[in-house]
């Protein structure tokens, strides 16, 4: 489902599309399975058992943990939504935007972390979290590492805003994600630093 478009910042050519999960084409039936005799569940094909804990435990052991770990476990859950999405698509390369936003979208409901958007801003992919469950110090790694399965390519993480429970991510190059956390470092807006990136500043 896509929502209107909203203009970027003070620049009229740069503008936001949203792409949501489109339930009609989403299909979670048997996409979880318990086995109550065997004491598993399992989710996705190929099969990835997981384990139910809640949430608060999770975040508990996460703000005690450090980055390395926060890293590791963000990039384990956003793979395991990465690879699950991709194997719903024929061709991740090939599906439409619009296709890709509802896959991932949906396998990230399925892990209980919350409604995700991905979001075109100009020619930046955001992803943008809402509820998210977890400390926002693992977002990013849970939106790279979705990707990098999905995709089957390299990409680098920078959070531009967060409130709450509710996080944007951007997507992008090695080159560009650092001077992007550089700007929002300096004090610069984030909509206003998507602006500068595709202007090409440095």
């Amino acid at each position: 489902m896509a929502r209107p478009r909203r203009e970027l910042s003070s620049l009229d050519s740069y503008r936001v599309k949203w792409l949501e999960m489109s339930a009609p084409s989403f299909d979670p039936t048997l996409a979880v399975r318990f086995d109550l005799l065997q004491g598993s569940v399992r989710a996705g094909w190929p099969e990835d058992r997981v384990v139910l804990v809640p949430a608060a435990a999770l975040a508990e052991a996460l703000g005690s943990a450090p980055a390395g770990a926060v890293d590791a476990l963000g990039r384990a859950l956003g793979a395991g939504v990465g690879r699950r999405a991709a194997a719903r698509m024929l061709d991740p390369q090939a599906s439409s935007l619009e296709e890709f936003a509802t896959q991932l979208a949906g396998e990230a409901a399925l892990a209980g972390l919350g409604k995700l958007a991905v979001e075109r801003w100009g020619r930046a992919l955001v992803l943008a979290f809402d509820d998210f469950p977890l400390p926002i110090a693992v977002v990013s790694s849970v939106a790279a590492s979705a990707v990098e399965a999905a995709l089957g390519r390299k990409v680098w993480a920078v959070t531009l805003s967060h409130e709450g429970h509710a996080a944007r991510v951007l997507l992008t190059s090695e080159s560009a994600a650092a001077r992007v956390h550089t700007w929002i470092a300096s004090g610069v807006a984030w909509g206003d630093a998507l602006v500068k990136l595709h202007e090409g500043a440095s």
